[in-house]
């Protein structure tokens, strides 16, 4: 497995609120952690992204507020669809979290820059891992 971050604001030049990506070589991998995770189950499961709230060793809250399961398998053949997806629901928890107006066109623009961004971000690194190779 493969892990980095993926910053919801990153458009806007700030990198605290962050989505925990996970990289696998197979769906079965994929789909075994997810549901060691607890975030199961995860049968025809292609990828998944879930909200979560973190906390560090001493109680605080970080910028953790979502975690992406991906797995190079599904990614090759479908690469587009499954990463927009994803950043689909790690945009709308992120959007949930601020308690932004989805109704206005200024909640709609906050959300499409995210999912753009986070978006961007995963597949200049899945990219840069040579998962689509």
């Amino acid at each position: 497995m493969k892990t980095f971050r993926a910053y919801a604001d990153d458009w806007r030049g700030k990198r605290h609120f962050h989505v925990h990506v996970r990289v696998f070589d197979s769906r079965q991998a994929m789909q075994e952690n997810i549901e060691q995770e607890h975030f199961g189950p995860a049968q025809d499961c292609h990828g998944q992204c879930s909200g979560v709230s973190h906390y560090n060793a001493s109680g605080k809250l970080t910028g953790r507020f979502a975690v992406m399961w991906l797995n190079a398998q599904d990614l090759k053949a479908r690469p587009a669809e499954l990463v927009s997806h994803e950043c689909i629901h790690a945009a709308m928890r992120h959007m949930k979290n601020h308690d932004v107006d989805l109704s206005e066109m200024a909640g709609e623009e906050a959300l499409c820059y995210t999912a753009g961004s986070l978006t961007s971000q995963i597949n200049d690194r899945l990219h840069n891992m040579g998962v689509f190779s």
